[in-house]
């Protein structure tokens, strides 16, 4: 574990256990519109729209702009900002991200032409910096961005829960930087199986290694964890 000499891996008998216990609650196949997937700066518009909110209410969002608004930099960054405002309401967070949204379309407009697929065919770390480049673009909603060309295998965007379980588990110290997550994460999962994995270890993160009340007893990773290794130090402590 961290700080021990020890680097855990993911094995294929835990991804195999991992797959069992949260295959059933993978995303379906149109849990993003299409258009999403085929578009890089419709891809961007709903990774904002997602920050600091849930899946189902980023999706909604976003449907409720494009019935507004053709989803295009150039529509955005002159669309009536309180029209965007009340479509994105559901979302949360709608004046803040309002704003963003308008903002974000002008950059893309200036920055890179109005065209976000010209700048994910660089590099990956140049695409990366080009986008960070954006206003309220910062590693993870890029990341999630470049995923769409590199994929997982390549991209493990870190958000509070995939922080969360890297922590736990003791693959980084507390409170380390994103880079170092994303690093450890890297190492962890083997690369021929990390597309699927990330987003099973993210369910997992989700379901059982919850922020309150984690729910161990059901993890399927707990003989490597070292959070769950205190819990235990703590219990026998006690008794």
């Amino acid at each position: 574990m961290a700080g021990t000499g020890q680097n855990p891996v993911l094995t294929s008998r835990l991804i195999d256990l991992l797959e069992t216990r949260y295959g059933p609650y993978w995303w379906s196949e149109d849990f993003y519109p299409d258009e999403v997937r085929s578009d890089p700066f419709k891809h961007l518009i709903i990774t904002i729209l997602s920050q600091n909110t849930t899946d189902i209410n980023s999706i909604r969002a976003y449907k409720n702009l494009s019935r507004r608004f053709r989803i295009d930099p150039g529509v955005l960054a002159t669309a009536d900002i309180r029209a965007i405002k009340k479509a994105i309401k559901h979302g949360g967070l709608y004046n803040i991200k309002a704003k963003r949204l308008k903002v974000v379309s002008r950059e893309v407009l200036d920055k890179f032409d109005g065209d976000v697929g010209k700048v994910l065919k660089l590099p990956r770390k140049a695409a990366k910096l080009r986008l960070t480049e954006l206003s309220g673009v910062g590693d993870k909603t890029a990341d999630v961005v470049l995923t769409a060309v590199h994929t997982y295998r390549e991209v493990i965007p870190v958000d509070t829960h995939m922080n969360r379980l890297a922590t736990r588990i003791g693959l980084v110290r507390a409170k380390a930087k994103y880079g170092e997550i994303q690093d450890a994460l890297l190492r962890f999962i083997p690369r021929k199986r990390r597309d699927r994995a990330s987003g099973l270890l993210w369910l997992m993160a989700k379901h059982t290694c919850r922020a309150q009340n984690p729910r161990c007893y059901e993890c399927v990773l707990v003989r490597i964890c070292r959070y769950k290794k205190k819990v235990f130090r703590k219990e026998q402590t006690r008794h």
